[in-house]
């Protein structure tokens, strides 16, 4: 048997039916998806983790720390939220406890909103931060 005379021909050689005319590497077909680079340390976004605690005369329930996201969010903006990113990580509905992630650059825009928060599910409510970390290993003890 007569060897392929270029890599097109070895190409044609080492796919399968039903493949199409996608190239091998190693063992393996190649993927269809072209994978986005990772981000250097460098330049992703820093974070810093926010410990909260809502106070409120009646228990709020389990989507109350949803319920802060979407207050921060409106009293931020559509382009300020957008930046800072707020998550909720944690939340502990019996205590009535979370943490929040957000952007480091904007930490002090989302502290500067939990006093404006007043009402949460039409109950009057007062949010105050507990303690900012950069890991959520540290904040965790918060919680409970």
């Amino acid at each position: 048997m007569d060897k392929p005379q270029n890599n097109k021909q070895n190409r044609q050689l080492n796919n399968k039916p039903g493949q199409g005319n996608k190239p091998m590497q190693g063992n393996k077909p190649a993927q269809g998806k072209a994978q986005a680079p990772r981000l250097k340390p460098s330049m992703r976004d820093k974070e810093r983790y926010i410990a909260y605690e809502i106070q409120s005369k009646e228990p709020l329930g389990y989507n109350a720390d949803k319920a802060v996201v979407a207050e921060i969010s409106s009293l931020l903006g559509v382009f300020m939220s957008a930046k800072a990113n707020p998550k909720s990580m944690k939340y502990n509905p019996e205590k009535q406890r979370g943490i929040l992630r957000v952007v480091r650059k904007y930490q002090e825009h989302i502290k500067a909103c939990f006093p404006m928060i007043k009402h949460i599910n039409n109950k009057e409510v007062i949010v105050r931060t507990l303690r900012v970390s950069g890991m959520i290993s540290k904040l965790k003890d918060k919680l409970e």
